[in-house]
């Protein structure tokens, strides 16, 4: 069958309505398609932010960190117990007085609060007089001598060391004889947090003995002011060491 130019053109022109119209079909259910995927994700994305914590309150911040809180101005502010804010001392606190160092030795870090007054320093060194009256004669017992001085001590260990006072006076068969050995008075008393330093004036009359008879050069009556050191050892003063007052 021969067709004209315009028969040609009419029946092209169907066909492609007829594809096309047959294409049409399709377009509700891919529109239908992509809403629904709309919607999915639209729910999703709502459920998650629902479900996300609330963001905590920020405190504010200074170079990155958070600002330290301001403290009361008043140092001397109170609790609502009525007690000092801790850190700082109430109004009309006082503190403890600032306790010197020995000069004679470096005192313990932690001070002792035990009690010693110029009267009982006193009595501690007349104690030790009394008894260094009898050690430095025959029989030269020293079985009481950590009752009076310290030890380990400078004192200690001049009498008792290999050479010292005792083993001299042995070696020799010499020994001392005190006429009179006494306090005079007493003066600048201080104490420290383990130590105690109190001048004295002594009279002192003594007499070495020897084999041959007196020794001249080491006897003799003086006067001579001391300073004695006293130690708190093991919950007790003594007697420490001592030195001439220049």
């Amino acid at each position: 069958m021969i067709y004209s130019n315009s028969s040609r053109r009419s029946l092209l022109e169907k066909n492609i309505s007829y594809e096309m119209g047959s294409a049409n079909p399709m377009l509700p259910v891919i529109t239908a398609i992509f809403l629904f995927v709309v919607f999915v994700l639209a729910s999703l994305w709502l459920t998650l932010r629902l479900k996300a914590p609330l963001a905590a309150p920020q405190s504010s911040v200074v170079g990155g960190f958070p600002a330290t809180p301001t403290l009361p101005s008043n140092s001397s502010q109170l609790n609502p117990k009525g007690n000092s804010v801790a850190g700082f001392p109430s109004a009309g606190s006082t503190q403890s007085p600032v306790v010197p160092n020995s000069p004679f030795t470096s005192a313990s870090s932690a001070p002792n609060l035990t009690v010693l007054d110029a009267a009982k320093a006193r009595q501690l060194v007349e104690s030790w007089l009394a008894y260094k009256k009898t050690i430095f004669s025959s029989p030269f017992d020293i079985s009481a001598l950590q009752s009076y001085i310290v030890n380990p001590g400078p004192l200690y260990s001049d009498i008792t060391k290999p050479g010292g006072s005792i083993e001299w006076l042995r070696s020799n068969n010499y020994s001392y004889y005190y006429k009179e050995l006494l306090i005079l008075g007493s003066s600048e008393f201080r104490q420290f947090p383990d130590r105690a330093h109190i001048t004295v004036q002594i009279i002192e009359d003594l007499e070495l003995r020897t084999p041959n008879g007196i020794d001249s050069s080491k006897s003799g009556r003086k006067t001579q002011s001391w300073v004695y050191e006293l130690k708190l050892n093991q919950g007790k003063w003594l007697v420490y060491d001592y030195r001439k007052d220049i």
